[in-house]
């Protein structure tokens, strides 16, 4: 026979912030197909047990895309079942996590080509052309 202790009829701690969030995506999916304004909700500083973010997680599940860029420390975007509704994930390190946040768009930020980037990349490509074109001559 096991011994019982008055913490085994306890109710498990949640925080009941996963139905919440999950109803706040909802508002923002609406919102982002109604009137294509994008929604970014922190999660950093919503409390969840481990077990109320792997609920979380399963309840978004995850699509087709999954991007990994490596710009001032590793960080993550990760598509959900739904489509335009992303996870981003923000780290110093594989091991610590700097900020996570649900951000419901077409396409997040951080994968989204910047217009002084895009004028580098055309001065770089403009030139390694000019080299070849100058070597085929030769």
């Amino acid at each position: 026979m096991t011994d019982l202790t008055l913490k085994d009829f306890m109710p498990k701690p949640e925080t009941g912030n996963v139905i919440l969030l999950l109803n706040e995506i909802r508002h923002a999916l609406r919102h982002l197909a109604e009137t294509g304004e994008p929604t970014t909700i922190d999660l950093s500083g919503i409390p969840m047990t481990k077990a109320e973010t792997e609920e979380f997680e399963a309840a978004l599940g995850t699509g087709e895309v999954h991007a990994e860029i490596d710009a001032g420390g590793p960080s993550e975007v990760i598509e959900t079942s739904f489509a335009g509704v992303w996870r981003v994930i923000h780290r110093a390190s594989e091991e610590m996590t700097l900020a996570r946040y649900i951000e419901v768009t077409r396409i997040p930020e951080i994968l989204v080509a910047h217009p002084s980037d895009m004028r580098a990349a055309l001065t770089r490509l403009e030139a390694r052309l000019e080299l070849s074109s100058e070597e085929e001559a030769l």
